[in-house]
């Protein structure tokens, strides 16, 4: 009987080794993480792995500042996320560009406090890097 639990213990210890890192790695990105601009709103990122592969979406508010006015949402765009992939604390993704189809692509850092930096990589080099926060 000894013997027998042993065998199942090594088995299933000889299983989860086996895993990718890419898979054990995603379970830290699962959940609705937000972030900002100038104090409004600007992003919304949910990941999850339900079905065992990566997925998600990421909503982008169009932030707005007219002739010294107040900041504020002009537009609302959801996409699906495209190719999500983990390599250790770094979680890279595209979306598709609403009108173009064009790609978009993304790189998420993860932060050892748990917080993360979302940033557009073929958006030019204005584009900002926003700090995103777990939310669920």
């Amino acid at each position: 009987m000894k013997r027998t639990m042993t065998a199942i213990v090594c088995l299933a210890l000889a299983g989860t080794a086996a895993l990718p890192a890419e898979s054990m790695g995603t379970a830290q990105w699962d959940g609705v993480w937000q972030g900002e601009l100038d104090g409004v709103p600007s992003v919304t990122l949910t990941v999850a792995h339900d079905t065992g592969q990566l997925s998600g979406t990421l909503v982008l508010n169009l932030i707005k500042k007219e002739n010294g006015g107040p900041v504020r949402i002009a537009a609302v765009e959801s996409h699906a996320l495209v190719s999500p992939r983990v390599e250790t604390n770094t979680l890279d993704f595209a979306v598709r560009k609403h009108g173009s189809g064009d790609l978009m692509k993304f790189t998420v850092s993860m932060a050892a406090d748990g917080t993360a930096r979302i940033h557009c990589t073929s958006c030019g080099e204005s584009a900002p890097v926003v700090e995103i926060a777990k939310q669920r």
